[in-house]
Protein backbone atom coordinates (compact mmCIF):
# COMPACT_ATOMS: atom_id res chain seq x y z
CA UNK A 1 0.00 0.00 0.00
CA UNK A 2 1.43 3.50 -0.62
CA UNK A 3 -0.02 5.42 2.41
CA UNK A 4 -2.75 8.05 0.82
CA UNK A 5 -5.68 7.26 2.59
CA UNK A 6 -5.32 8.98 5.91
CA UNK A 7 -7.87 11.48 7.52
CA UNK A 8 -7.88 15.42 7.12
CA UNK A 9 -6.35 16.12 10.62
CA UNK A 10 -7.76 19.76 10.91
CA UNK A 11 -11.35 18.35 11.02
CA UNK A 12 -10.98 16.07 12.97
CA UNK A 13 -11.78 16.52 17.00
CA UNK A 14 -9.16 15.58 19.44
CA UNK A 15 -10.41 12.64 21.24
CA UNK A 16 -11.24 11.34 17.57
CA UNK A 17 -7.25 11.68 16.36
CA UNK A 18 -6.32 10.05 19.65
CA UNK A 19 -8.52 7.39 18.62
CA UNK A 20 -7.08 6.84 15.32
CA UNK A 21 -3.62 7.05 16.51
CA UNK A 22 -4.74 4.24 18.42
CA UNK A 23 -5.63 2.04 15.68
CA UNK A 24 -2.40 2.56 14.36
CA UNK A 25 -0.38 1.67 16.90
CA UNK A 26 -2.59 -1.46 17.77
CA UNK A 27 -1.99 -2.28 13.98
CA UNK A 28 1.75 -1.91 14.57
CA UNK A 29 1.84 -3.76 17.53
CA UNK A 30 -0.47 -6.54 16.03
CA UNK A 31 2.36 -7.01 12.98
CA UNK A 32 5.26 -7.48 15.63
CA UNK A 33 3.36 -10.37 18.00
CA UNK A 34 2.17 -12.55 15.01
CA UNK A 35 4.59 -11.51 11.67
CA UNK A 36 7.64 -10.11 13.41
CA UNK A 37 9.37 -7.25 14.42
CA UNK A 38 10.83 -6.11 10.53
CA UNK A 39 6.96 -6.30 9.74
CA UNK A 40 6.34 -3.04 12.07
CA UNK A 41 8.55 -0.78 9.95
CA UNK A 42 5.86 -2.00 6.33
CA UNK A 43 2.94 -0.30 8.33
CA UNK A 44 0.77 2.18 6.46
CA UNK A 45 -2.29 4.29 6.92
CA UNK A 46 -4.07 2.94 4.22
CA UNK A 47 -4.32 -0.39 5.90
CA UNK A 48 -4.89 1.45 9.43
CA UNK A 49 -7.52 2.88 7.48
CA UNK A 50 -8.70 -1.08 6.77
CA UNK A 51 -8.57 -1.88 10.40
CA UNK A 52 -10.95 0.32 11.65
CA UNK A 53 -13.61 -0.03 9.07
CA UNK A 54 -13.46 -3.62 10.31
CA UNK A 55 -14.08 -2.77 13.90
CA UNK A 56 -17.01 -0.84 12.51
CA UNK A 57 -18.84 -3.18 10.32
CA UNK A 58 -17.92 -6.11 12.35
CA UNK A 59 -19.12 -4.00 15.58
CA UNK A 60 -15.99 -4.73 17.42
CA UNK A 61 -15.60 -3.73 21.00
CA UNK A 62 -12.27 -2.12 21.73
CA UNK A 63 -10.89 -0.09 24.46
CA UNK A 64 -7.13 1.64 24.83
CA UNK A 65 -4.45 1.75 27.27
CA UNK A 66 -1.46 3.65 27.09
CA UNK A 67 1.53 1.72 25.80
CA UNK A 68 5.32 2.33 25.16
CA UNK A 69 6.08 2.76 21.20
CA UNK A 70 8.84 2.01 18.88
CA UNK A 71 9.03 5.03 17.48
CA UNK A 72 8.66 7.22 20.70
CA UNK A 73 10.14 4.86 23.72
CA UNK A 74 10.44 7.90 26.17
CA UNK A 75 6.77 8.66 25.66
CA UNK A 76 3.45 6.23 26.03
CA UNK A 77 0.93 6.88 23.51
CA UNK A 78 -2.76 5.02 23.08
CA UNK A 79 -2.44 2.16 21.75
CA UNK A 80 -5.61 -0.24 20.91
CA UNK A 81 -7.01 -3.49 22.59
CA UNK A 82 -8.45 -6.05 21.40
CA UNK A 83 -8.73 -9.96 21.10
CA UNK A 84 -7.50 -10.77 17.26
CA UNK A 85 -9.68 -8.03 15.90
CA UNK A 86 -6.26 -6.88 13.97
CA UNK A 87 -5.42 -10.13 12.69
CA UNK A 88 -6.39 -10.16 9.37
CA UNK A 89 -5.52 -6.74 8.49
CA UNK A 90 -2.14 -7.37 9.68
CA UNK A 91 -1.85 -10.46 7.70
CA UNK A 92 -3.22 -8.31 4.18
CA UNK A 93 -0.88 -5.79 5.14
CA UNK A 94 1.99 -8.22 5.39
CA UNK A 95 1.12 -10.04 2.16
CA UNK A 96 0.67 -6.89 0.67
CA UNK A 97 3.98 -5.42 1.23
CA UNK A 98 5.80 -9.03 0.10
CA UNK A 99 4.34 -8.17 -3.55
CA UNK A 100 5.14 -4.76 -3.26
CA UNK A 101 9.21 -5.39 -2.90
CA UNK A 102 9.18 -8.24 -5.63
CA UNK A 103 7.92 -5.74 -7.79
CA UNK A 104 10.06 -2.97 -6.79
CA UNK A 105 12.98 -5.43 -7.76
CA UNK A 106 11.57 -5.54 -11.22
CA UNK A 107 11.77 -1.50 -11.38
CA UNK A 108 15.00 -0.11 -13.05
CA UNK A 109 16.06 3.03 -9.90
CA UNK A 110 18.92 0.87 -8.31
CA UNK A 111 18.09 2.74 -5.02
CA UNK A 112 14.69 0.93 -4.75
CA UNK A 113 15.73 -2.36 -5.98
CA UNK A 114 18.51 -2.34 -3.41
CA UNK A 115 16.49 -1.64 -0.79
CA UNK A 116 13.79 -3.78 -1.96
CA UNK A 117 16.55 -7.00 -2.35
CA UNK A 118 17.59 -6.20 1.40
CA UNK A 119 14.00 -5.58 2.87
CA UNK A 120 12.26 -9.14 1.04
CA UNK A 121 14.40 -11.57 3.09
CA UNK A 122 13.05 -9.75 6.22
CA UNK A 123 9.42 -9.55 5.72
CA UNK A 124 9.21 -13.47 3.70
CA UNK A 125 8.75 -15.03 7.43
CA UNK A 126 5.35 -13.18 7.68
CA UNK A 127 4.87 -13.29 3.91
CA UNK A 128 4.79 -16.93 4.82
CA UNK A 129 2.82 -16.95 7.97
CA UNK A 130 0.06 -14.78 6.21
CA UNK A 131 -0.31 -17.17 3.44
CA UNK A 132 -0.66 -19.99 5.65
CA UNK A 133 -3.53 -17.87 7.42
CA UNK A 134 -5.31 -16.26 4.42
CA UNK A 135 -4.28 -18.61 1.63
CA UNK A 136 -7.12 -17.48 -0.83
CA UNK A 137 -6.31 -13.79 -0.04
CA UNK A 138 -2.12 -14.52 -1.22
CA UNK A 139 -3.16 -16.04 -4.04
CA UNK A 140 -5.56 -13.56 -5.24
CA UNK A 141 -3.05 -10.93 -4.45
CA UNK A 142 -0.46 -12.67 -6.33
CA UNK A 143 -2.38 -13.10 -9.32
CA UNK A 144 -3.28 -9.54 -10.02
CA UNK A 145 0.63 -8.41 -9.52
CA UNK A 146 1.39 -10.55 -12.37
CA UNK A 147 -1.71 -9.09 -13.94
CA UNK A 148 0.25 -5.51 -13.29
CA UNK A 149 3.53 -6.62 -14.49
CA UNK A 150 1.91 -7.65 -17.62
CA UNK A 151 -0.12 -4.32 -18.48
CA UNK A 152 3.64 -2.63 -17.15
CA UNK A 153 5.54 -4.96 -20.04
CA UNK A 154 2.48 -4.14 -22.81
CA UNK A 155 2.71 -0.29 -21.86
CA UNK A 156 -0.78 -0.62 -21.52
CA UNK A 157 -2.27 2.78 -22.25
CA UNK A 158 -5.59 2.56 -20.73
CA UNK A 159 -5.94 3.97 -17.19
CA UNK A 160 -8.88 1.78 -16.37
CA UNK A 161 -6.98 -1.39 -17.60
CA UNK A 162 -3.40 -0.07 -15.45
CA UNK A 163 -5.80 0.33 -12.28
CA UNK A 164 -7.72 -2.66 -12.30
CA UNK A 165 -4.88 -4.93 -10.52
CA UNK A 166 -4.70 -2.64 -7.48
CA UNK A 167 -8.38 -2.10 -7.78
CA UNK A 168 -9.10 -6.32 -7.54
CA UNK A 169 -6.40 -6.43 -4.62
CA UNK A 170 -8.23 -3.98 -2.47
CA UNK A 171 -11.48 -5.21 -3.37
CA UNK A 172 -10.10 -8.86 -2.07
CA UNK A 173 -8.33 -8.01 1.08
CA UNK A 174 -11.66 -5.30 2.26
CA UNK A 175 -14.25 -8.08 1.09
CA UNK A 176 -12.39 -9.90 3.72
CA UNK A 177 -13.04 -7.99 6.60
CA UNK A 178 -16.57 -9.03 7.10
CA UNK A 179 -18.30 -12.52 6.75
CA UNK A 180 -22.21 -10.98 6.40
CA UNK A 181 -22.64 -12.06 2.61
CA UNK A 182 -24.58 -8.85 1.64
CA UNK A 183 -21.52 -6.42 3.63
CA UNK A 184 -18.85 -8.47 1.72
CA UNK A 185 -20.44 -7.59 -1.89
CA UNK A 186 -20.73 -3.88 -0.83
CA UNK A 187 -17.38 -4.38 0.40
CA UNK A 188 -16.09 -5.36 -2.49
CA UNK A 189 -16.82 -2.75 -4.11
CA UNK A 190 -15.66 -0.09 -1.84
CA UNK A 191 -12.35 -1.91 -2.22
CA UNK A 192 -12.25 -1.85 -6.01
CA UNK A 193 -12.70 2.05 -6.05
CA UNK A 194 -9.98 2.85 -3.11
CA UNK A 195 -7.74 0.97 -4.97
CA UNK A 196 -8.62 2.30 -8.14
CA UNK A 197 -8.03 5.76 -6.45
CA UNK A 198 -4.70 4.83 -4.67
CA UNK A 199 -3.32 3.51 -8.43
CA UNK A 200 -3.86 6.69 -10.05
CA UNK A 201 -3.01 9.07 -6.96
CA UNK A 202 0.02 6.97 -7.20
CA UNK A 203 0.75 7.34 -10.60
CA UNK A 204 0.60 11.35 -10.54
CA UNK A 205 2.52 10.81 -7.61
CA UNK A 206 5.08 9.55 -9.39
CA UNK A 207 4.81 11.08 -12.83
CA UNK A 208 7.58 13.71 -12.90
CA UNK A 209 10.30 10.82 -11.64
CA UNK A 210 8.80 8.12 -13.70
CA UNK A 211 8.89 10.18 -17.07
CA UNK A 212 12.94 11.08 -16.28
CA UNK A 213 13.40 7.19 -15.60
CA UNK A 214 11.21 6.51 -18.94
CA UNK A 215 9.27 3.96 -16.50
CA UNK A 216 5.86 2.84 -17.15
CA UNK A 217 3.17 5.27 -16.44
CA UNK A 218 -0.39 5.21 -17.90
CA UNK A 219 -0.53 8.59 -17.24
CA UNK A 220 2.32 9.74 -20.05
CA UNK A 221 0.47 7.06 -22.04
CA UNK A 222 -2.54 9.92 -22.97
CA UNK A 223 -2.60 11.51 -25.87
CA UNK A 224 -0.48 15.07 -25.41
CA UNK A 225 1.02 13.67 -22.43
CA UNK A 226 4.23 12.36 -23.98
CA UNK A 227 6.26 15.29 -23.75
CA UNK A 228 5.15 15.59 -19.65
CA UNK A 229 2.07 18.23 -20.03
CA UNK A 230 1.60 18.74 -16.45
CA UNK A 231 -1.28 20.62 -17.04
CA UNK A 232 -3.38 18.07 -19.33
CA UNK A 233 -1.99 14.79 -16.83
CA UNK A 234 -3.30 16.48 -14.27
CA UNK A 235 -6.41 17.59 -16.19
CA UNK A 236 -6.76 13.76 -16.92
CA UNK A 237 -6.40 12.34 -12.90
CA UNK A 238 -8.36 14.44 -11.58
CA UNK A 239 -11.67 13.71 -13.54
CA UNK A 240 -10.44 10.13 -13.18
CA UNK A 241 -10.26 10.28 -9.56
CA UNK A 242 -13.27 12.43 -8.85
CA UNK A 243 -15.40 10.25 -10.33
CA UNK A 244 -14.05 7.26 -8.62
CA UNK A 245 -14.36 9.26 -5.13
CA UNK A 246 -17.96 9.39 -6.14
CA UNK A 247 -18.59 6.05 -6.58
CA UNK A 248 -16.61 4.82 -3.30
CA UNK A 249 -18.80 7.73 -1.71
CA UNK A 250 -21.84 5.80 -2.74
CA UNK A 251 -20.70 2.31 -1.94
CA UNK A 252 -19.62 3.88 1.41
CA UNK A 253 -22.92 4.74 2.37
CA UNK A 254 -24.32 0.99 1.98
CA UNK A 255 -21.93 -0.33 4.49
CA UNK A 256 -23.24 -1.07 7.76
CA UNK A 257 -21.52 1.32 9.79
CA UNK A 258 -22.30 2.25 13.70
CA UNK A 259 -18.60 2.73 15.33
CA UNK A 260 -16.03 5.08 14.60
CA UNK A 261 -18.53 7.01 11.85
CA UNK A 262 -17.15 10.69 12.47
CA UNK A 263 -13.31 9.44 11.59
CA UNK A 264 -14.54 6.89 8.67
CA UNK A 265 -16.25 9.92 7.17
CA UNK A 266 -13.88 12.30 7.64
CA UNK A 267 -11.53 9.60 5.48
CA UNK A 268 -13.81 9.53 2.78
CA UNK A 269 -14.95 12.45 2.66
CA UNK A 270 -12.33 15.10 3.24
CA UNK A 271 -8.90 13.09 3.51
CA UNK A 272 -9.07 10.86 -0.15
CA UNK A 273 -9.55 14.35 -1.39
CA UNK A 274 -7.69 16.54 0.53
CA UNK A 275 -4.37 13.92 -0.04
CA UNK A 276 -5.29 13.64 -3.67
CA UNK A 277 -5.30 17.73 -4.18
CA UNK A 278 -1.90 17.65 -2.38
CA UNK A 279 -0.56 15.39 -4.82
CA UNK A 280 -2.18 16.99 -7.81
CA UNK A 281 -0.36 20.87 -6.33
CA UNK A 282 2.97 18.77 -5.65
CA UNK A 283 2.57 19.07 -2.24
CA UNK A 284 4.62 16.83 0.24
CA UNK A 285 2.90 14.46 2.27
CA UNK A 286 2.73 14.38 5.93
CA UNK A 287 4.90 11.78 7.38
Amino acid sequence: MFGYVRPFKPHLRMCEYDTYKAVYCGLCKELGKNFGFVSRFTLSYDFAFLGLLAFAVNKTEVSATLQACIAHPLKKTPCLVCDGGLTYTAAAASISIYHKLKDDIADNEFKKKLVARVLLPLVKGAYKKAKKAYPELAASVEKSMKQQAILEKEHCKSIDRAAEPTAQIMAEIAKGISADEEQRRVLSRFGYLLGRYVYITDALDDVKEDYKKKAYNPLLLQNGCEDLDMDKIRAIAQDSVFFTLGDLANAYTLLNIEKFQPILDNIIYLGLKNTFTLVLNEKELSK
